[in-house]
């Protein structure tokens, strides 16, 4: 096949896997995906685990070199995508993939499904050029719980941890800069995500009683309250403690970042001003180099049309921590659970839902080198060198099974809208990295 032929080809199975709808949240369709994505492996030759004892499936595919004492690359994917809604919001069918003005769209075309074929596609055409034969082996590592904080990953990654040794592991995806410079970063935040509940009486009360019966609603906001200080901090005794803090080149590297307050206000039309206009602190480093505490939802009460005079008996905050190195997703939930419990808010409880370390690469490593230089030849500009990123993922459980540096790029832009509605790509930036991970391949054939 011609390497248009196998683009095209590629771009069809990539739009196959869209269809499937496989959204780890609500535990549908990761079967269905996990079997496409391992008949793609088998089909090309690859030795193929498909491991499906937990949550999601896992999937491994080894592609081995020709050549004795090859190298070992691990490209790391994940097939589970957020869910689409809300469904209006969207421009076309989010489990469609559609061509546009030069982009694709779809749920997951970005985050994480058209990352991964890019790469398949990618090691298809090397092989086709160099008649199947591979200078470096290559590994994919694919998960289907990433959306859903990388469910049960270490317990798969445990079973098979002997054979995931490597000397490089390409991260799921990556972004280009507002200045169109390709993102290299080798980190993610940790997070842990909990769930906080107070409950005052067994039935919602005649709100006339508000006069002397505290409610849930009033219990549970007062409380929220106190988890940030009048600086804007986090004032829960001990959540800083263990903040892994950045070296000199990893504050350099995001100091010239070209993000700024105007920029980001501008980007989502915000209305209050930023955190850090108010704590006078560094908007890169506070960004990505500080946890952080988040209400994602709050339920309590009436929420239906008209009105309803009650007096809430329960109150409920779903809420996450943004974490950095050394931060432990565990002994966090303690520290707001204890934070509670001294203030006099005893009757609170805090559960954690889910959780995951953060991580950061030496980006000065030789094989994480390669990939720079490999991403400034192809895009012949000098990419955007950042030590992490702002979101989170499992880096750190991957770090633990390979002890491999990682690096992560990807397909997407500025305003790929990963996890919102209209996520896409532009097909100059999915066909550049197809050109990047061949290139990468290729690179392990030079003699140093």
């Amino acid at each position: 096949m011609t390497q248009s032929a196998i683009r095209t080809h590629y771009l069809q199975v990539l739009k196959d896997l869209i269809a499937i709808p496989s959204v780890s949240a609500k535990h549908e369709n990761l079967d269905e995906a996990a079997n496409f994505i391992t008949h793609i492996f088998e089909s090309l030759g690859a030795e193929v685990i498909h491991d499906n004892i937990f949550y999601a499936p896992f999937i491994i595919a080894k592609f081995k070199a020709s050549v004795p004492d090859a190298k070992t690359v691990i490209i790391y994917n994940h097939y589970d995508v957020q869910p689409a809604e809300p469904l209006d919001q969207w421009r076309t069918q989010p489990w469609e993939l559609t061509e546009s003005d030069g982009h694709l769209w779809g749920r997951g075309v970005n985050d994480d499904k058209g990352n991964l074929i890019a790469r398949i596609t990618a090691l298809v055409e090397y092989l086709t050029e160099h008649d199947q034969q591979l200078p470096v082996n290559i590994v994919f590592v694919v998960e289907g719980a990433e959306e859903f904080a990388s469910k049960d990953l270490t317990r798969y990654l445990d079973k098979y941890q002997s054979q995931l040794k490597a000397d490089l592991v390409i991260w799921e995806s990556g972004d280009r800069s507002t200045d169109e410079r390709v993102e290299v970063s080798g980190g993610t935040k940790g997070i842990v995500t909990f769930d906080v509940t107070v409950q005052t009486a067994d039935i919602d009360l005649h709100s006339s009683l508000s006069a002397v019966v505290d409610s849930a609603a009033w219990r549970l906001t007062r409380a929220l309250a106190t988890l940030y200080d009048d600086n804007n901090h986090v004032a829960v005794k001990g959540f800083y403690d263990d903040v892994l803090q950045p070296n000199a080149r990893e504050k350099a590297l995001v100091a010239q970042l070209p993000l700024t307050s105007s920029a980001l206000v501008e980007q989502y039309h915000l209305a209050v001003p930023l955190l850090t206009q108010q704590t006078g602190e560094d908007l890169q480093e506070t960004l990505y180099f500080q946890p952080s505490l988040n209400i994602e939802g709050i339920q309590t009460g009436y929420q239906g049309n008209g009105v309803k005079t009650v007096l809430p008996a329960l109150a409920s905050a779903k809420m996450e921590a943004r974490l950095v190195p050394n931060m432990s997703p565990e002994k966090t939930v303690q520290q707001i659970q204890t934070h509670f419990h001294q203030l006099g808010f005893d009757d609170i409880t805090v559960t954690q839902t889910l959780g995951e370390s953060g991580y950061r690469s030496d980006m000065s490593d030789p094989e994480v080198l390669r990939v720079i230089d490999i991403v400034r030849r192809i895009s012949q500009k000098e990419p955007m060198i950042m030590p992490t990123s702002a979101g989170t993922g499992p880096m750190f459980d991957v770090y633990h099974a390979t002890q491999a540096p990682i690096a992560s790029l990807g397909i997407g832009y500025a305003h790929s809208f990963d996890h919102a509605p209209n996520e896409n790509i532009r097909l100059r930036d999915y066909f550049e990295h197809i050109d990047v991970i061949k290139a990468l391949i290729a690179d392990y054939a030079k003699k140093y």
